[in-house]
């Protein structure tokens, strides 16, 4: 029992498949509220939020066509770059105030 002290037999979860997909769309939109938090924030920030929002969208949309990717097939590769210009859209489209 003394070898056992500070040690922790460590038995990971399985999941089934519907959970971890379920739980892996959570973690993305949980960052994307995060990410879209902090872009409001900093764009309350700027002379023209509108404008800075715009300007980001462009600028990221620019490095979501560019950037590089770990080697892939092209078929994969135009996907990822289209759901992130998708991602990209969501977190920047101006919405009318309230």
């Amino acid at each position: 029992m003394g070898s056992q002290i500070g040690r922790r037999k460590e038995n990971p979860m399985a999941e089934d498949e519907e959970t971890a997909t379920a739980r892996y769309i959570a973690s993305n939109v949980s960052t994307q509220l995060m990410l879209k938090t902090i872009i409001e924030i900093i764009s309350t920030m700027a002379d023209d939020p509108d404008k800075y929002r715009a300007g980001l969208r462009v600028k990221l949309l620019e490095l979501a066509d560019t950037m590089p990717l770990a080697a892939m097939a092209p078929a994969r590769e135009h996907k990822v770059r289209a759901f992130v210009r998708e991602t990209i859209d969501t977190l920047l489209t101006n919405s009318p105030r309230n």
